[in-house]
């Protein structure tokens, strides 16, 4: 029998990032996947800029941006006949997601309205982020990395989880005695069905779409300047598909296609009739899938969680899917490692759920509301965009404009990726508390539940980056913060980690509101106050999930 504090079952980003997140905090665990080496296919092309900062609380931003697309490319999302022209339009400049990664982080630098995150969003395909990924947790101490090995199974009790672990095509098998088992195994997850949790939603929505995974040293060319844009929507009359470029410095584009090829087409059709011209490539694979708007009925029952694809099943638009997984495993890690070191309460776990679930809903919504635009705009656009002359200069205008209507929202959605607000037991609420917030435009609001926004101190020194990762950080603001000693004294009879940050810049301090403010070690604001109450002790107990 082989112990762990944690099982982690699937061992792709998000089961990794957990693993190395759990390290990080000074908890081991496991993590066993039933492939034998990383993933060969793109799968997804961009890592937000909430995960980013998430990455860069782990130490891990900067390896990623190495590993990923250069910093100096553009971000542009383009419309168009084909990739060789005519384009409609080019959104390169309305949004700071256009630009690239070094433009982007400057003005990030020059923020000082907490309106920006800490980190811009990174081009990486799933194939080259995954070996970062899984290098750190094979180097990692605290992580037990078993790919080629399967969960055959498990056994919950009061005290842990037992989980028969195999290797197949082969008679190795062993147990795993585990204090929490996490299922990061993707849509058809073992640990999912065990536990018999469906999905919400209706399956197969929109139907089966087709995808071409090709290489060319050519295709770049065929752009301006040379350099792929990151997503080139192709529609004119007979076709309509999304080219992606994962990567200006690699080979690598993806077709995505709504319907397979007709019998009497080739693979090669369509690529040709997306690039516009004749190039050299090699397609390396190409099939149907299904997109989905789904997700689980619950996502925690007793000692077993899931995150990532186990979770939630989204059509790429918006690129939801992996993202709102790594925020998943962020918002669990810290918990865990709460309780397994003994100051997160009974009811800390149960907080998981009732914070990530409605995320994950409300996500998979605002990605419905993108699939809808970009359908939209596809019916929508005329016949006329072929066409010579002035009739043909219109209809292209028209399909410009209309694509910047109904398809930024797929890109420009800041209010999603770093507005979203918790709402649970461990939440002290205020008068924003679980209120609704707005999906694309990001307002910094320095309320409980919410992320806290992202500043810049007068020595440069990041806001987010003096969170505390192993415990809670309270924000003193203002000259006078001697309140804050009962606080830490409180803390400390209850053997909760917190550390107090003295703040007296007054453009943070009329920002951020309130005196005093308790963040939690995943950034996002737990209480905040004028004063700090008598009873701290309360405090600490409802954020600790031990009341």
């Amino acid at each position: 029998m082989i112990e762990t504090p944690v099982l982690i079952c699937g061992g792709g980003p998000v089961g990794l990032a957990l693993s190395i997140h759990l390290s990080r905090l000074g908890i081991r665990s496991m993590v066993v996947n039933d492939r034998t080496k990383t993933t060969s296919h793109p799968r997804l092309d961009v890592v937000n800029c909430r995960s980013m900062e998430i990455f860069r609380q782990l130490g891990l931003s900067e390896q990623i941006r190495a590993n990923g697309n250069p910093v100096s490319a553009n971000q542009f999302s383009a419309v168009g006949a084909s990739v060789s022209g005519p384009f409609y339009t080019v959104m390169s400049d309305r949004h700071i997601i256009y630009q690239p990664v070094q433009e982007a982080n400057a003005r990030i630098r020059a923020c000082k309205d907490g309106s920006l995150p800490l980190e811009s969003m990174q081009r990486i395909s799933q194939m080259y982020l995954e070996p970062v990924l899984y290098q750190h947790a094979c180097e990692d101490a605290n992580v037990d990395v078993k790919f080629g090995h399967f969960l055959f199974g498990f056994e919950r009790d009061d005290e842990g989880v037992t989980a028969l672990i195999r290797k197949p095509g082969t008679d190795e098998c062993f147990h795993v005695r585990s204090s929490y088992l996490v299922g990061c195994d993707g849509p058809h997850s073992r640990v999912r069905n065990f536990l018999n949790i469906d999905y919400d939603g209706t399956r197969d929505l929109i139907g089966e779409l087709f995808i071409i995974h090709f290489r060319s040293k050519e295709a770049a060319s065929l752009f301006p300047n040379g350099e792929p844009f990151w997503h080139t929507t192709i529609s004119r009359p007979g076709f309509f598909g999304l080219l992606v470029s994962p990567d200006a410095s690699r080979d690598d584009f993806v077709l995505h296609r709504p319907f397979p090829p007709r019998p009497e087409q080739r693979l090669e059709d369509l690529i040709d009739a997306a690039l516009g011209a004749k190039v050299a490539y090699e397609i390396v694979q190409s099939g149907p899938w299904r997109p989905q708007f789904l997700v689980s009925n619950e996502i925690g029952r007793g000692r077993v969680f899931l995150a990532g694809d186990a979770t939630h099943l989204y059509m790429p638009t918006g690129g939801l899917g992996l993202n709102t997984g790594l925020c998943e495993s962020h918002n669990i890690a810290w918990k865990l490692a709460a309780c397994l070191k003994g100051w997160g309460g009974s009811r800390l776990l149960e907080t998981y759920q009732e914070e990530r679930l409605p995320i994950a809903r409300r996500n998979r919504d605002h990605v419905m509301k993108c699939a809808a635009g970009l359908f939209e705009f596809q019916f929508g656009v005329s016949p006329q965009v072929l066409a010579e002359g002035p009739a043909g200069d219109a209809a292209r205008a028209e399909a410009g404009r209309l694509y910047e209507a109904k398809v930024s929202r797929m890109y420009e959605s800041l209010g999603i990726e770093i507005g979203y607000r918790y709402s649970s037991s461990a939440i002290f609420r205020d008068e924003n508390t679980g209120a609704p917030y707005e999906e694309i435009v990001y307002h910094p609001a320095p309320v409980c539940g919410a992320r806290l926004p992202s500043i810049f101190r007068e020595d440069g020194t990041a806001l987010l980056d003096q969170v505390c990762l192993d415990g809670f950080t309270l924000l003193a603001l203002g000259g006078d913060a001697n309140g804050a000693d009962s606080m830490l004294e409180a803390a400390r009879n209850a053997s909760v980690p917190l550390s107090v940050l003295h703040i007296r810049e007054p453009a943070i301090c009329r920002l951020l509101e309130q005196r005093y403010i308790l963040v939690r070690p995943d950034q996002h604001i737990c209480w905040r106050g004028s004063e700090i109450p008598q009873d701290c002790a309360r405090i600490l107990n409802v954020v600790r999930g031990a009341q």
